[in-house]
């Protein structure tokens, strides 16, 4: 039964809906009868309802702001709001902050009674349904891990956080790693035994999986069809210590299962610092998994064995990559030199072959391209330059040669993106006031939605807006609503409120004292001077 909370500071009214609608058949009752709406917000901390009825216009605090704080304790409630005028901006401020339907006094019962009846039907809907997501969690913390493997880095984080919040997942550990378990004679098992037999096999290697892992402070087993996928996470003294356990469990499970008929190999991944590049340690594991082929009598592979040392697959550092971007658009020179300088030398100490230090150039090249690409930069001669080169790469005598040859590409960049900065920000200007000439008449237009309409922070579009344009965001809504206002008062009969709504402004008195101060008359005057 759902539970019913009317509102309304006219008792004639409340009793009206209570009296005049069959609550039983509607499957409903009346729990919470409410006088004003702070009276509705401290009784709705004692007990829930599913359904508020409540006016509008209430002298504490009105239904729609009220609305707009149940909502957001408790976005899966129903709310219908009653006013007694016509109102378009009060059935649009409703849509916008999630109540359920708007409807207008005098009141039809039959008409609120089939509005109650689809809210009810609705909870009933989203009650099933949250019961199924429920039931779907396991699938959804399935989905999450295997997603975790193939994100990486910043696409990794903004596409799983919100779901791992969600699933309530604690995962901040010091150090991850994925390990991939291979059944190699996969085909021939499901050929032999049939697939529910080689299925039976495949759960009795996860379950000896999961019984070693209990050792680990966090793991997380994804089975495959020929595979396992293992993610392991440990706040261990150091990676190395990490690594070592890891090769122990591998060594126990490989032994534990030599006698099953499954011809079983292991790719043990990269230790990454951070849950974001677990994708990395994945990559590695499978690339591991490509040695048996030279090494047929081993089961257990390492990706520092596959390389021949420690080659971190994990990324140099979206950080440092944001660093060196945030260095060319500021046309830092010198910094940019000394951060080319430093990264070399990271990138020589680290690898000792020419391919890696090539490779993990040419990624951060990408990088510095995908960047040019978003802003809508013409990158043509700039990809045919890296082209030209990464064909002829073994023509560099020296590292020298190399990063110089980086540095030119840097400063390449940075005069492309300084020639077409200026034409952006102009460009992001004539959108913004293109978007103020049509929105005007909002009362709520400010800078903060013109933000969210250009795709950039408040405080940059602020400041950008007032050193392109010499004057600020909020003069230029005011100018435009004052020249739309000069327009009615010189073309219409219109009256200084209906012209102040239409202009934009919440009420009269701020409408004349704004247009005032900015044509040295009152409306009533400018209108008169102009008849």
């Amino acid at each position: 039964m759902k539970k019913i909370m009317l509102v309304d500071d006219n008792a004639l009214s409340v009793e009206g809906i209570n009296k005049n609608i069959d609550w039983t058949a509607l499957d409903a009752e009346v729990t919470h009868i409410k006088y004003s709406g702070l009276s509705a917000m401290e009784a709705l901390k004692e007990t829930a309802v599913d359904i508020i009825i409540s006016d509008i216009e209430m002298p504490d605090l009105d239904g729609i702001d009220m609305s707009r704080q149940v909502i957001t304790d408790n976005p899966f409630i129903k709310i219908i709001l009653i006013s007694a005028y016509d109102k378009f901006e009060y059935a649009k401020n409703a849509i916008r902050i999630g109540v359920y339907d708007y409807i207008e006094k005098p009141i039809d019962y039959a008409y609120l009674t089939e509005k109650i009846r689809g809210a009810c039907a609705l909870i009933d809907q989203e009650q099933k349904n949250m019961k199924l997501l429920e039931l779907s969690r396991p699938a959804m913390v399935e989905k999450f891990f295997l997603d975790l493997l193939n994100y990486a880095g910043k696409e990794a984080a903004y596409h799983l956080t919100s779901h791992m919040e969600y699933l309530n997942l604690k995962l901040q550990y010091r150090f991850y790693n994925v390990t991939v378990f291979h059944v190699e004679n996969a085909s021939e098992l499901k050929k032999d035994l049939g697939v529910a037999q080689y299925e039976m096999l495949l759960y009795q290697i996860h379950d000896t999986i999961l019984d070693d892992c209990k050792i680990f402070d966090c793991s997380y087993l994804i089975k495959g069809f020929d595979c396992l996928k293992l993610i392991l996470m440990q706040n261990s003294s150091s990676a190395n210590h990490f690594l070592q356990t890891i090769h122990a469990v591998a060594t126990d499970i490989i032994t534990k299962n030599q006698n099953c008929g499954i011809s079983l190999n292991i790719g043990i991944g990269n230790i990454v610092s951070d849950l974001w590049n677990v994708h990395f340690s994945y990559e590695s594991a499978d690339h591991a998994l490509e040695y048996r082929f030279f090494f047929p009598q081993k089961n257990i592979f390492d990706t520092r064995e596959a390389f021949g040392k420690n080659l971190s697959l994990e990324p140099f550092s979206d950080t440092r990559e944001e660093e060196l971007i945030r260095l060319i658009c500021q046309k830092d020179y010198a910094a940019m030199e000394r951060w080319i300088k430093n990264f070399s030398t990271e990138l020589l100490t680290k690898y000792q072959a020419k391919d890696f230090v090539f490779v993990r150039t040419y990624n951060l090249l990408g990088r510095l391209l995908k960047f040019l690409y978003e802003l809508d930069i013409e990158t043509k001669d700039l990809e045919e330059k890296i082209a030209r080169t990464y064909s002829q790469l073994y023509s560099f005598n020296t590292s020298e040669e190399f990063f110089s040859w980086l540095s030119e590409i840097c400063n390449l960049a940075c005069s492309k993106l300084d020639s077409s900065l200026k034409t952006y920000h102009n460009q992001l200007c004539e959108q913004v006031i293109g978007y103020i000439r049509e929105n005007y008449q909002n009362n709520e237009l400010c800078l903060h939605e013109i933000a969210r309409f250009a795709n950039v922070s408040p405080a940059y579009l602020s400041a950008l807006f007032k050193k392109n344009m010499e004057v600020s965001i909020s003069d230029t809504i005011t100018a435009t609503r004052i020249e739309a206002a000069c327009q009615y008062l010189r073309n219409s009969t219109l009256s200084l409120r209906e012209i102040s709504e239409k202009c934009g402004y919440a009420n009269q008195y701020y409408f004349s004292t704004s247009f005032k101060k900015s044509k040295g008359v009152s409306p009533s005057a400018y209108r008169e001077g102009v008849g």
